[in-house]
């Protein structure tokens, strides 16, 4: 009963979101969108890793696959202490499996590698961005997201500069 009494307290203070184990529609959609964008990231990443002969493919393959997993594990524990019973996607969207199935039979898997990790970078950045504008999303979550942002803008400008030469990364 003390317990109960103190949350309750806890939440009239302020000192526990209001909402503490609820996700609104817009934190759903953040939450099973960016977790369908990690998952994606990370099986692109380990066919490029499986199928390319670059090695400097197969490294940034390599770093994205952990950084993804590792930033995915976030997501999961940001979740969990929001919503206990939300379940995270651990699969791709549709799209992403399509993009996954072409990426397989590429003829040229660097260059599609590097197009869709450009292309997904790019598509999660604005996710994310477009989340943060929210005025009412979720504050674990908002906070996750812009601890992610730089790291996710710098994949992307490493995708950016997959293959080129290292003076003109330079002077890009």
């Amino acid at each position: 009963m003390a317990g109960r009494f103190f949350l309750v307290a806890a939440c009239i203070a302020g000192l526990v979101p209001a909402a503490f184990g609820q996700l609104s529609n817009v934190d759903k959609a953040f939450v099973t969108n960016a977790a369908q964008s990690m998952n994606f990231q990370i099986h692109a990443s380990l066919l490029a890793n499986q199928y390319s002969s670059n090695p400097v493919y197969r490294r940034y393959a390599l770093e994205i696959a952990n950084a993804q997993t590792e930033d995915s594990g976030q997501l999961q524990s940001t979740v969990a202490g929001q919503n206990t019973t939300m379940q995270i996607p651990s699969g791709v969207s549709p799209s992403g499996q399509r993009q996954l199935d072409a990426l397989k039979n590429a003829k040229n898997v660097d260059d599609t590698f590097r197009n869709e990790m450009i292309s997904s970078f790019s598509s999660t950045i604005r996710m994310y961005q477009h989340y943060l504008d929210q005025p009412d999303a979720n504050e674990w979550l908002k906070k996750m997201a812009q601890d992610l942002l730089p790291q996710l803008e710098q994949h992307l400008e490493d995708a950016r500069n997959l293959g080129l030469a290292p003076q003109q990364a330079k002077s890009r």
